[in-house]
């Protein structure tokens, strides 16, 4: 066979190598040479599709005399071939079936034979193949699997096969149980063997048993924590499971692979990700299957063994390691988390409640109370990295992982669930505060606010509690905007927020925490105060009426300084807070409205840049930008709709904001396309202006070239452009192309309903609004809804608005439209368009649901019926119009009656102008929300 052949012929034109060529070839592209790596990269593209090019490179990974540095290059460009050419996909290469068979049969050989730098490629290669062919092409991997890991002494082995059965139980891991049966008959065979092999590497802690037991709690994880398939666990088998979960939290992490190690190189210990799956499993069960009160009825019997069994135990267990934390023993912040979750769901529970009740004062004082108070690692990075300070504190991703928050988390269900745990809580946090001053310490002073800060909520709600929190902040937080520890002042602030809803007896105390905030962002040196004072002033005019009056004479200078704090932290929150000022002060925002907008576009803009020239395309980092970019965009909407009524100040406006809608539409940006169509919806509302018509054609252009997707979005503006000024919308012959070119590419497409609707409302909009004047586009907007009306799949709503863009053309000119009618021309049939169109109009006399769409139907039957020339429908349908006109007239009248039923008397008298001239056609009920 061509697979164990030591030569192999690869042809592309009339290239031919064998192994060792291609060995001295792969080589090359990690040369230090660029024209060589470029020479040797160039080669291998030219040759990649030839049949059995992708096997030889498996073959090759497999040599035990090739390169090292050949065999990573192999695993690299296999890894990139797989990814892109495994999947079957219309005019695109796709590696044959053949070679396929002989890659599937031999992957989980040389999975096991690789080094690590190779399994990494070829676990990319494993999760591409079993998403594409598990179970149906790739059933025998499972069999493989289960023979590698039934093979006695073969450590190594067994990592490789884990590896790929973990990328197979990760394709099923959020799928229905309906959807996951050929995972799990398999599992059957499977899962045993997984149990045996942890339970025989427990006494073995080397680094290759620790990191294939830590690959089997992944899987096991994978594979529970959707769904437990109780099938695949007996009571027996679970018990095992939970025992061997137990004791690998026992088992201490050796002391000679964690001496002279930082903490940071410590949690990245394969032992102590060890213990962090182990958690994730036990935690996981906890809280789906632990409180037995909460779950269906084929998990009760599973959850009762687990809560009287289990649960207790691996809670004590718990414990004494963080019990153990307090004299000085490491745990990890992955684990120490998992932990703290494990501990909250033991608060509701009442058999792990009756344990941890003496133990939670403790555990609270010792281990949740450090890690409330600024830290070691807190300071250094505030004072060398200020922003990353800012972005890890508000990232809400971080939240997810964070023991901090798992220790808030586990305060507040403490208080919250259990009686007589909030007072003794507080009494001991009302010592720390009243601590002499040569015990002062600043950091446990900012643990004790955090605490007080973190039950806020529950205080604010208790009368006892209540009547006390404006003294509180008197005495504790207000002397704290002028402490020489920068910390402490952004505590302040946030304590401030939280208990912004405090009823204040005295306006001068609210005044004075008002002003404490409002001084600290105008003025602070560091960045993290100004930010958590934002943030208070934000809250304070959300709970406290007078607090809009007190910030008002500083409003100006408070806007400036935000909007400094956001091009320089870049933090998405902060746009919140400019929102709301704007809001607040919608009246007053006039006067700096245009160098504000000027401001904030070239922050954006300048945005756009930095992310564009990251490195980091992809990271978090990025992510984190787009988010406070369109806080951005939404902060301009917003300062828009607050003046878009002064038309002094729009048009200069308009020109600053028309560089940043041409920077996102030019540049297909797509993620900021939704704020940008809304920007220039709110720009069209009342005018429409020389440089917004060029705005439409630079719309047309992002359309044609991923606009599609967004078209829904594009709606309100396009709709504008239709309607708010219709001559000049007519001068420009290009203006009425574009919006059908648009409409036709929407319903010529197979997007969903919504879009197609919404482009037949965009011709039935043109025509209701150009009366008279598009004689020449009349056919051709007729011809997309007949078009659509042909169609055999409709809903009612995508059917009644077709038929609309008919009627409509009939009350636009009867004989016209009912010229082009009869001329339309039905694929395969010779029955007259016209009887198929009022049949089906007559049938669905309910379907006219608004107002606006009964009102052109009669109006359209209307000028049907009175227009001395215009054709009459056929003599066996005149019969149906009558009863079908007078239906159409009750349902009116019942529509007008429930929509003055919902008005008030000043609408009221708007809305019964009854007359029926094309005006009344461009009402409100015509515009797009």
């Amino acid at each position: 066979k061509q697979w164990y052949q030591r030569r192999v012929a690869i042809t592309a034109g009339e290239v031919e190598m064998d192994l060792t060529q291609l060995e001295n070839l792969l080589a090359g592209t990690l040369a230090p040479d660029q024209n060589t790596r470029k020479a040797a990269e160039l080669q291998l593209k030219k040759i990649e599709q030839v049949p059995t090019f992708c096997v030889t490179l498996l073959k090759l990974m497999m040599t035990e005399t090739c390169q090292p540095q050949a065999i990573q290059a192999a695993a690299i460009n296999f890894k990139n071939i797989v990814s892109k050419h495994w999947k079957v996909r219309e005019d695109c290469f796709t590696i044959n079936d053949n070679d396929k068979n002989t890659i599937r049969t031999n992957f989980l050989e040389c999975m096991v034979k690789s080094n690590d730098l190779v399994r990494k490629q070829l676990c990319v290669c494993a999760q591409t193949i079993a998403r594409e062919d598990y179970p149906y092409c790739w059933s025998g991997i499972m069999d493989q699997i289960l023979q590698t890991l039934s093979a006695d002494n073969a450590a190594p082995a067994w990592l490789g096969s884990l590896l790929v059965l973990h990328q197979i139980v990760k394709k099923y891991e959020y799928k229905k149980i309906e959807d996951r049966d050929g995972l799990h008959k398999a599992m059957v065979h499977v899962l045993p063997v997984l149990f045996e092999r942890l339970a025989q590497l427990h006494t073995d802690d080397s680094e290759l048993s620790v990191t294939i037991q830590k690959l089997i709690l992944k899987i096991i994880y994978r594979l529970i924590q959707f769904r437990m398939p109780i099938e695949l666990f007996s009571e027996a088998t679970f018990g095992k499971m939970i025992i061997n979960l137990q004791a690998i939290m026992k088992r201490p992490v050796p002391s000679e692979v964690q001496d002279g190690l930082e903490k940071e190189e410590l949690s990245m210990l394969v032992w102590w990700k060890l213990k962090k799956w182990a958690m994730h499993i036990l935690t996981r069960i906890f809280e789906r299957y632990g409180n037995t009160n909460n779950i269906s009825k084929e998990y009760k019997k599973m959850g009762q063994f687990f809560s009287m069994q289990c649960a207790v135990p691996i809670l004590k267990t718990l414990i004494e390691l963080l019990v153990a934390t307090n004299q000085g023993t490491y745990l990890s912040p992955r684990v120490l988390q998992k932990t703290l979750n494990y501990l909250k769901q033991s608060v509701t529970v009442s058999i792990t409640w009756k344990v941890l009740r003496s133990s939670i004062l403790e555990v609270i004082q010792n281990v949740v109370f450090p890690l409330l108070c600024h830290s070691d690692e807190d300071e250094e990075l505030w004072s060398e990295d200020p922003y990353e300070y800012i972005r890890m504190k508000f990232d809400i991703f971080e939240d997810y992982v964070s023991p901090v928050t798992a220790a808030l988390d586990l305060l507040e269900e403490v208080v919250t669930k259990r009686k007589n745990m909030l007072n003794p809580l507080l009494i001991w946090a009302a010592q720390i505060l009243g601590m002499p001053p040569e015990q002062y310490n600043p950091r446990v002073k900012d643990g004790a606010m955090h605490l007080i800060g973190a039950v806020a909520e529950k205080l604010m709600k208790k009368k006892e509690y209540a009547s006390q929190l404006e003294q509180m902040l008197q005495a504790h937080v207000f002397g704290d905007f002028n402490s020489s520890c920068g910390f402490l002042r952004a505590r302040a602030c946030w304590t401030i927020q939280r208990f912004a809803a405090v009823t204040f007896s005295k306006r001068e105390n609210l005044k004075a925490g008002f002003d404490g905030v409002r001084i600290l962002l105008l003025n602070d040196k560091e960045l993290p105060v100004q930010v958590e004072a934002a943030f208070a002033i934000q809250a304070l005019l959300q709970k406290q009426p007078i607090a809009k009056d007190l910030l008002a004479p500083h409003v100006g200078p408070v806007i400036q300084k935000l909007l400094v704090s956001i091009k320089e932290t870049e933090n998405e929150d902060l746009t919140y807070v400019m929102q709301e000022l704007i809001e607040k002060y919608s009246e007053d925002i006039h006067t700096v409205a245009v160098p504000l907008v000027t401001e904030l576009v070239k922050t954006f803009v300048a945005m756009l840049e930095e992310t564009a020239n990251d490195e980091d395309v992809e990271g978090e980092g990025n992510s984190y930008k787009t988010m406070t970019a369109m806080g951005l965009l939404n902060t301009i909407q917003n300062l828009l709709s607050a003046v878009s009524q002064n038309q002094k100040i729009m048009p200069k406006i308009e020109n600053i904001l028309a560089e940043l809608i041409s920077t996102v539409l030019k540049g297909g940006i797509v993620d900021y396309y939704e704020e940008v169509f809304q920007m220039v919806q709110i720009l069209t509302a009342l005018r429409v202006s020389s440089v917004m018509w060029n705005v439409l054609f630079q719309i047309y252009e992002s359309f044609k070239m991923d606009g599609l997707d967004y078209f829904t979005d594009m709606m309100g503006a396009l709709h504008n452009y239709a309607t708010v000024d219709s001559q000049q919308f007519l001068t420009n012959p290009q203006y009425i192309e574009i919006m059908y070119n648009i409409s036709k590419t929407v319903l010529k497409s197979e997007e969903n309903e919504d879009p197609q609707y919404n482009a037949l409302k965009l011709v039935e909009v043109i025509i209701v609004n150009h009366r008279g004047k598009i004689d020449h586009m009349l056919h051709m907007f007729m011809s997309l809804a007949l078009d659509k009306l042909a169609q055999s799949v409709q809903t009612q709503e995508l059917r009644a608005m077709a038929l609309l863009v008919v009627v409509s053309a009939i009350w636009y000119n009867p004989v016209l439209a009912m010229h082009l009618l009869d001329k339309y021309k039905l694929p395969n049939s010779n029955e007259s368009v016209v009887e198929q169109f009022f049949n089906q109009l007559f049938s669905d006399a309910e379907v006219f649901i608004g107002i606006h769409d009964k009102k052109v139907a009669v109006l359209a039957l209307c000028e049907l019926i009175m227009h001395p020339t215009a054709p009459k429908p056929f003599e066996h349908i005149a019969d149906k119009l009558i009863p079908f006109f007078i239906t159409l007239l009750k349902n009116l009248r019942i529509a007008y009656q429930l929509r003055r039923e919902e008005e008030n008397e000043e609408e009221d008298g708007d809305d019964d102008d009854d007359d029926e001239d094309d005006e009344e056609l461009e009402s409100e009920d015509d515009e797009w929300d």
